[in-house]
């Protein structure tokens, strides 16, 4: 009978991701018996063989870039030119010194892992490195690793070298093991497992695409930036522990969403909210998706709303696409995607967002006077990707009005697909809406006697 196994792939800091999803996996009971992983994986790997969740909650909450590597920058990235700055500083550390002194990670590991319970633990764990200069991959279990040497190993998983140290052991140097599996999925099936979930964490290093007969392997990789793996920043730090918790509470089917995280069955709400009026504007525009329609806005729009929706094959229900274009519409707003919505709430906000950023957009009242695809393409190129999406709500209600043909909405839609899309959800949000505010503004009819 096979095993259960969680895999971990490296990425510096963005590892606290992978905390909400073991947060996530043990109120599912996923149960499993099997970790591996690589760098901060490999860390992280550790502490769930060593089963102390709170622990290791508190110490990835209160950890910054100090407090891993000795090199004076913050984790704060306050723009462009700051981040460029802090690169300079690892550029330097790496010239001088061969790289930044990773000794205060290794002084927290020996403060927090505990080897014995480790080794005691009934979870099989294994890990990741690479020898240097010969790149050669090794992997150690916690049976292979000599005793009183867990941390170095560890370490020797996580040297991110150029930019760290290089890890010496015994006289034999260490890099870290995403030169060769930044992802160990084939660890873990060496292992034993058959149902594995496997976290990346979309860093650098070497994901290896293989194929496992015969075992189940389910991906988790967030949609969201999850921060430079290199600094470590509390807020950062807070915001993809609840991402990882709620891709994965999605992952395995108890909240809905992409994107977004929605309460179970609120997206099927999504759609029957603008269903109607979202009919009517696909049947003025042409916009029908189905089978023979041969414009190439239809084209494009599919393709669109499968990338939106990480479905490359089948049929796409009409919920789904309803799904797809209202994440677009959050996104571009910046709604949190830390939230769980119901579709009330994603609805209000959408459109309390759209009524701001129209306000906003009458400061730029040449945006809506093109009169032809020509200066309509020179506008949009200057623009943001919100005042795009106000540009295609406004064209969207012109349309319905009788003021901008068809023709061009289709030639909007494949300029600027997902503004075109999530701009014909909220003119459908919109009416139904403004459908609402009228029914209960109608006085209710008494009876003569």
């Amino acid at each position: 009978m096979g095993k259960k196994a969680v895999v971990l792939g490296g990425g510096g800091s963005r590892g606290s991701y992978q905390v909400g999803v073991w947060k996530a996996l043990t109120e599912l009971g996923f149960d499993y018996t099997v970790v591996t992983g690589t760098s901060v994986g490999a860390l992280n790997g550790a502490f769930m063989a060593q089963q102390e969740f709170p622990l290791v909650e508190k110490m990835w909450k209160s950890i910054r870039t100090a407090d891993v590597m000795d090199i004076r920058v913050d984790g704060k990235v306050e723009g462009v030119r700051d981040l460029t700055d802090k690169a300079g500083a690892f550029l330097a550390e790496m010239v001088k010194n061969g790289g930044a002194d990773p000794r205060p990670l290794e002084n927290m590991l020996r403060e927090y892992t505990d080897e014995e319970k480790i080794r005691q633990s009934p979870i099989d764990f294994g890990f990741v490195t690479v020898a240097f200069p010969s790149m050669e991959p090794k992997t150690f279990t916690k049976d292979t690793v000599p005793k009183g040497q867990l941390v170095d190993h560890l370490m020797a998983s996580a040297a991110c070298f150029p930019a760290m140290k290089a890890r010496v052991i015994d006289q034999k140097t260490y890099i870290d093991g995403g030169y060769w599996d930044n992802v160990p999925v084939q660890m873990a099936v060496e292992m034993g497992a058959d149902d594995i979930i496997a976290v990346d964490l979309d860093s650098l290093g070497v994901v290896r695409k293989l194929r496992f007969p015969g075992v189940r392997v389910r991906h988790l990789k967030s949609r969201w930036d999850l921060g430079v793996f290199l600094l470590f920043d509390g807020d950062v730090t807070v915001r993809n522990m609840q991402l990882g918790y709620l891709e994965t509470m999605k992952l395995f089917g108890k909240k809905e969403g992409v994107l977004y995280t929605f309460s179970p069955g609120e997206t099927e709400k999504l759609y029957r909210r603008v269903k109607g009026p979202a009919q009517l504007f696909m049947a003025k525009s042409g916009m029908y998706l189905i089978p023979g329609n041969t414009y190439t806005a239809h084209a494009r729009a599919v393709r669109k709303l499968r990338q939106l929706l990480d479905r490359p094959e089948g049929r796409l229900s009409d919920s789904q696409m309803t799904l797809a274009a209202a994440e677009a519409a959050a996104r571009f707003f910046d709604l949190s995607p830390t939230e769980e919505y119901t579709a009330e709430r994603m609805e209000a906000l959408l459109l309390e967002s759209l009524n701001q950023q129209e306000q906003e957009a009458q400061k730029l009242p040449a945006l809506f006077s093109a009169g032809s695809v020509k200066e309509l393409q020179a506008y949009l190129k200057d623009l943001s990707g919100q005042m795009v999406l106000l540009y295609c709500v406004h064209c969207l209600e012109e349309m319905m009005q009788g003021r901008f043909p068809p023709s061009a909405a289709r030639v909007l839609c494949s300029a600027v697909t997902e503004e075109f899309l999530a701009a014909m959800y909220l003119c459908s949000l919109k009416r139904a809406a403004k459908k609402d505010e009228k029914t209960a503004e109608k006085p209710e009819k008494t009876e003569e006697k």
